[in-house]
């Protein structure tokens, strides 16, 4: 079972996302993936989790976004992860989406694909963990309070 320590590399973690939208906060998170030298064709990868439409959902502590593609474009787990200081407005609630995720699976991975998008969705159903991504102060501390808490699982 690969770990999310394993898979999330700081250089994939923007703590300051720009993007007024959800589209664009998710474009944001997965432009970091760019270079990534386990993505064998960039545009499929892209389009694979474009193409996916993820909706947002409401958390305890706020809004995220899961956005996954499966693809063969990756040649093993691939993981992206940004988070907005003002938000982005998560339509139907009051709340803002905050914390954006991107992944891209290879697919023939299929088990692992189910328990990577799982996790993510039960971590941050913690508010303790959401509040303590949402002030996180690096990249590196970010990694380190999911690969905890994803121990804890």
């Amino acid at each position: 079972m690969i770990s999310i320590r394993q898979i999330l590399q700081p250089g994939h973690v923007n703590l300051s996302l720009n993007g007024t939208t959800q589209a664009g906060v998710i474009e944001e998170v997965l432009t970091s993936l760019r270079g990534d030298l386990r993505i064998h064709q960039w545009d499929s990868l892209r389009a694979a989790v474009i193409e996916r439409d993820a909706p947002a959902v409401s958390s305890p502590a706020c809004g995220i976004v899961i956005a996954h593609g499966r693809t063969d474009a990756v040649g093993s787990l691939v993981m992206a992860a940004g988070r907005s200081s003002a938000g982005i407005p998560l339509p139907g609630s009051t709340q803002v989406i905050r914390l954006v995720f991107v992944a891209g699976i290879p697919a023939a991975f299929s088990n692992e694909y189910l328990r990577v998008v799982g996790t993510i969705a039960r971590l941050c159903s913690k508010p303790d963990l959401v509040q303590d991504l949402l002030a996180s102060p690096d990249s590196a501390s970010f990694i380190e309070l999911l690969a905890r808490a994803e121990t804890s699982l």
